[in-house]
């Protein structure tokens, strides 16, 4: 069976990527489970760890006193024309140059074919687990591994029959959906339906053949329409919907050609394929966040062991400073200010006027650092085509930074800090508009004259002279775990007493916080943790808390605050669910000693 062309003891190569080897054969001795590369000189260096597995010999082979071997090891394409791989140790040693098995090498398919599939199930279900596991998938080349171990996984597994929901089956599954958070970590939901002989066995097969065993960790919720459905066929009265984050131990960059395989104790078994997983950020994320709804209360296992494992996933690969894709100057913005303002903008880029339109008549303007950082990059050329009118109408300077891509509010805030040249920050919401000039100079002069000060907020109204912010505290609702973000005094009329007197408080909006650049950058800013826009403030705040800073209500300086212009109430609503259970896991034991 061996090719002509290849040495002896090799049955069949083929490449899986372009670094990555897979060879067939069989040989005098065990595979060592080192792998050493020669480079045509006297030395020899071990190039890495080489994964092999037994295979047994074929039925009509007797009396072989060889190992036969399935061996599979990533080679640099850079050093493989001259590389000698030596499997082995020793006299029991095999040399293969690399070059030689190359112009033998097979196509992968053809090698599943005649060596491969001719193996019993169990032994081909443990192939395609060796090939989705180990060092090669580090290949330089990972989405043509996945889509070669997806060949591999058609090729040599056990289809396991087919079925479609059906009211004359008791036992039946569906996905709804599946989301990518990562190349490693997918959301899914989906009901499970009960004959008489309860599910023991939830199995999702990724396309590279990956396996993750679910059913132990499926969070379970009602769906009436399922229980309908079934009806005519009973079965088990029980929580037929289920949601659940699925990690797998090595990157799956392919979203299409998942399946879901389930077994009952009986025996019964069958698998049903999803549709590809979404991968758009924003879709994914909000699924998981719609899906936390299914949350029973008083519990927080879908928060904790399932949500924040997809949503950190799914923030990780924005958690660097986003890139700034360009910065355009308008007017003349000073080189030295006291104060850098940072105000980011999503979507509603009319506030820019609004905003510059009460800050055209302040002095302190003419020599702040005000930064407009656009988190909405599709909206580029629309605002540009705007700053040069703007700027002759109000003849206030600033500087416009575009993002490559959106990163939310903390990555916004982030950006502007990169370019900021005041050794004060000031984060500014668009929506926040002053009452009078002079209130910049006035949390400048307080800030600085205020010692062991962390962050430091104004007095914000509603535009009806009602009290929107006069400092944070957190409030927890009888029977629940969970602590909120709460103002002070907030909804009363902007002359109740208690909100006009200056004080230190637990922490202030990011609405409109001043903190000192330095200290910004000492605590790496706002975190990327949280959705969307809220919770980050306090999060900061309570990070300069710990570290014995104080946080400060400046009461003489009044500004107000549209709040939420830029922000669906529905969203808001469904992501602070979340932030808040974030929060809380992140920060109980502080923020109940602080409010004690």
């Amino acid at each position: 069976m061996t090719s002509a062309s290849l040495p002896d003891g090799v049955d069949a190569a083929t490449w899986l990527a372009d670094d990555v080897l897979l060879l067939v054969g069989g040989l005098g001795h065990r595979p060592s489970a080192k792998l050493v590369l020669s480079l045509g000189t006297a030395k020899q260096r071990v190039l890495g760890d080489a994964a092999w597995m037994e295979l047994p010999w074929p039925d009509d082979v007797v009396g072989e006193d060889r190992h036969r071997y399935l061996l599979v090891v990533r080679i640099p394409t850079a050093e493989q024309h001259r590389a000698t791989l030596v499997v082995g140790a020793g006299r029991g040693s095999s040399k293969f140059a690399v070059d030689e098995l190359r112009q033998g090498a097979l196509g992968l398919k053809t090698v599943l074919r005649r060596w491969l599939a001719p193996l019993d199930a169990d032994t081909r279900a443990q192939v395609i687990r060796f090939l989705a596991e180990g060092e090669h998938r580090r290949s330089s080349t990972p989405v043509t591994l996945s889509r070669r171990l997806h060949l591999v996984r058609e090729g040599l597994r056990e289809v396991l029959p087919a079925r479609w929901p059906s009211a004359e089956h008791a036992l039946g599954l569906h996905v709804d959906a599946l989301s990518a958070a990562d190349e490693r970590t997918f959301w899914v939901k989906g009901w499970i339906h009960e004959g008489e002989a309860a599910a023991v066995r939830l199995t999702a097969v990724a396309p590279d053949g990956q396996r993750a065993e679910l059913l132990d960790d499926v969070v379970r919720y009602p769906r009436p329409d399922v229980g309908r459905f079934y009806a005519p066929a009973g079965g088990r009265d029980a929580s037929s919907g289920f949601v659940c984050c699925v990690e797998l131990p090595n990157p799956c960059p392919l979203w299409d050609g998942w399946v879901f395989e389930l077994e009952d104790a009986e025996g019964t078994t069958f698998e049903v394929r999803a549709h590809a997983a979404i991968s758009d950020d924003a879709r994914v994320e909000r699924e998981i966040l719609e899906d936390l709804a299914h949350q029973l209360p008083g519990e927080e296992n879908l928060f904790r062991d399932h949500a924040l494992r997809a949503l950190t996933a799914l923030r990780r690969r924005h958690q660097d400073v986003p890139t700034i894709r360009r910065v355009l100057e308008v007017g003349d913005p000073p080189d030295a200010p006291r104060t850098s303002v940072i105000v980011p903008l999503y979507k509603r880029i009319d506030l820019v006027e609004t905003q510059l339109a009460t800050l055209a008549d302040d002095a302190d303007f003419q020599q702040t650092d005000l930064i407009y950082v656009l988190d909405s990059p599709e909206q580029e050329r629309e605002l540009l085509g705007l700053c040069g009118d703007l700027h002759e109408l109000y003849r206030v300077p600033f500087r416009v930074a575009i993002l490559e891509q959106h990163h939310g509010f903390a990555g916004a805030n982030n950006a502007g800090a990169t370019l900021a040249r005041g050794r004060l920050l000031l984060l500014l919401n668009s929506d926040v508009l002053p009452a009078l000039p002079g209130w910049l100079t006035m949390m400048a002069r307080f800030y600085e004259a205020t010692a062991g000060i962390g962050a430091l907020g104004p007095k914000l109204l509603f535009d009806d002279d009602s009290l929107q912010h006069a400092g944070i505290y957190f409030h927890r609702a009888p029977a629940s775990h969970v602590w909120e973000n709460a103002h002070y005094f907030k909804g009363l009329h902007r002359s109740v007493p208690g909100a006009n007197v200056t004080r230190t408080v637990p922490a202030v909006t990011g609405a409109c916080l001043m903190i000192a650049r330095s200290l910004y950058e000492r605590f790496d800013g706002l975190r990327g943790i949280y959705v969307q826009g809220d919770y980050e403030d306090t999060d900061l705040c309570l990070r300069l808390l710990e570290a014995g800073f104080e946080n400060w209500y400046l009461a003489e300086c009044e500004l107000y605050h549209l709040e939420g212009q830029s922000y669906d109430l529905a969203a808001r609503l469904r992501n602070g669910r979340y932030n808040s259970w974030l929060h809380t896991h992140l920060w109980n034991d502080a923020i109940t000693d602080v409010m004690a």
